[in-house]
């Protein structure tokens, strides 16, 4: 089908060269031919040479132009290649390639495909701009951001009521910024939030600056003052997030869930912009044990803020089991939060007075497991209906199908309160769905009894660093024994940082 090519490799004592001509005649866009040179400069010679034949590929296509008269030969050069190789991932390029001196023979230094070891290492290292360990002044500055892409789906009855049937998309985040760690102890860490996605609610998508998500320097006085009697003290200042329950010590970047649980969302201490709240914090680790301790405003502010409204008091206690040869480990965790501010002032977390989570997570081999008991009062609210204790559990266990490649999880939620609407629905996507399709009970999604049921599968391809999620969830609210809502959501997302 394809015309067999003429390619040849002439070896030197100092460099391999390997030649073909380039032409729209044998670049099929349907099929795939995967070269992999061993280690260094080839590969990104033939990285190059794709970029660059692809355009002319796809414009001969739409003119008629022939790429030959463009393209001449193409040589890529490299230094340093013991083992050259050349992978053919399609039974017709082989075939084509029969009887020629660069046989398809197995790649070892590399796999196939987009998210190949090489392209992996190449993605991790990404960011870094400068690291060195012994350097005097700087040892290390970091490029960092994350991009996250979304898509939901509702389809639920609101209270006996018509039926909702939504769909959406979003760039759900999109955070860019920098990290530094200079004079040995001091680091720096800053990260902005630059997207603005109202399209689930029926706005615009904007890319601008939104607000600092996190912009701290923590200082680290054991190095700093030879410390030998305690294992590590931390002094920090700045915005951070308030890690309440272990959904929310776990990173967006490797959370198994494409959402996190409303209850978990519920104590997250975010200010009146959806961002993280500014103060300080000592953090000290003896042995197995970690405890942090902190002090924050409650006042919102894009980047820094003043203390000119009430504070929040902050501790994490945490236990981490030694490592064991047979993979097992048990991680507790108790936190807790205590806001003293009046109804006038700016709160934090929706204007909660306290909360406290304690959570288990055990791993075993590829399984692991979470459970975690949540426990808090709603304070001052504008609704009495709004007051009181609230209460929630969450159980997730899951399984690594394939080793870092493919996990399934499972997600169990309960939320109730005193007060019958002093629980929430999670906003994403049923309350979104309620405020663009013009279901106000949705909008509000209020109720005094919440429970949740979640199904996933997370496919990983360079680690969390590259992935995809699926997930399928049901949901039921009620307030005063009567239903609110019933209904199914279903969630697919694309992660990746860097």
């Amino acid at each position: 089908m394809y015309p067999a090519l003429d390619v040849y490799r002439k070896e030197t004592s100092d460099a391999q060269e390997l030649q073909m001509p380039v032409s729209a005649d044998w670049f099929p866009f349907n099929r795939r031919l995967i070269a992999c040179y061993g280690r260094g400069r080839a590969a990104i010679g033939f990285n190059a040479l794709l970029i660059v034949t692809f355009p002319l590929a796809f414009a001969n296509a739409a003119e008629s132009i022939p790429l030959a008269s463009v393209l001449e030969p193409t040589t890529i050069r490299s230094v340093d290649l013991p083992e050259p190789a050349v992978e053919l991932v399609d039974h017709q390029f082989a075939e084509a390639f029969k009887g020629s001196s660069a046989a398809a023979r197995p790649c070892r230094e590399c796999s196939s495909g987009l998210f190949s070891d090489e392209f992996c290492r190449r993605w991790k290292a990404f960011g870094t701009l400068y690291s060195n360990d012994d350097g005097k002044l700087l040892q290390e500055l970091k490029f960092i951001g994350r991009f996250h892409y979304q898509y939901g789906l509702v389809d639920g009855r609101p209270g006996g009521g018509e039926p909702v049937d939504y769909e959406t998309d979003e760039m759900r985040r999109f955070r860019l910024g920098g990290t530094a760690r200079f004079l040995r102890v001091w680091d720096l860490y800053a990260e902005a939030e630059v997207s603005d996605d109202q399209r689930p609610r029926g706005g615009d998508l904007r890319i601008r600056f939104k607000h600092m998500w996190q912009l701290k320097a923590p200082v680290d006085l054991k190095k700093a003052g030879d410390l030998d009697a305690i294992d590590g003290f931390k002094f920090g200042f700045g915005s951070r997030e308030i890690n309440m329950s272990y959904e929310w010590v776990t990173s967006s970047k490797r959370i198994k869930t494409v959402e996190r649980s409303a209850i978990a969302n519920k104590i997250w201490a975010y200010n009146t912009e959806f961002a993280n709240p500014t103060g300080v914090w000592a953090i000290a680790d003896q042995g197995d044990y970690n405890l942090t301790l902190g002090v924050f405003s409650t006042t919102q502010d894009d980047w820094w803020a003043s203390f000119n409204d009430g504070e929040l008091y902050y501790s994490n206690l945490h236990w981490e089991s030694p490592r064991n040869t047979d993979t097992r480990e048990t991680d507790v965790r108790w936190t807790a939060f205590y806001q003293n501010v009046s109804q006038e002032e700016e709160s934090l977390a929706a204007g909660l007075e306290w909360a406290s989570a304690l959570s288990l997570q055990r791993r075993n081999g590829r399984r692991e497991l979470q459970v975690e008991g949540i426990l808090g009062d709603n304070g001052e609210q504008s609704r009495a209906s709004r007051e009181g204790t609230f209460w929630g559990l969450v159980i997730m266990p899951s399984i690594w199908l394939v080793e870092n490649k493919l996990e399934a999880v499972m997600k169990f939620q309960y939320q109730g309160s005193d007060g019958n609407e002093g629980i929430r629905l999670n906003s994403r996507y049923i309350r979104r769905a309620g405020a663009r399709e013009d279901f106000p009970e949705l909008t509000n999604g209020r109720g005094d009894e919440h429970y949740s049921l979640y199904a996933g599968m997370n496919r990983l391809f360079c680690e969390h660093q590259q992935k995809v999620m699926f997930g399928i969830e049901y949901d039921s609210l009620q307030q005063n024994d009567t239903n609110l809502y019933d209904g199914w959501s279903l969630y697919a997302a694309y992660r990746t940082y860097w």
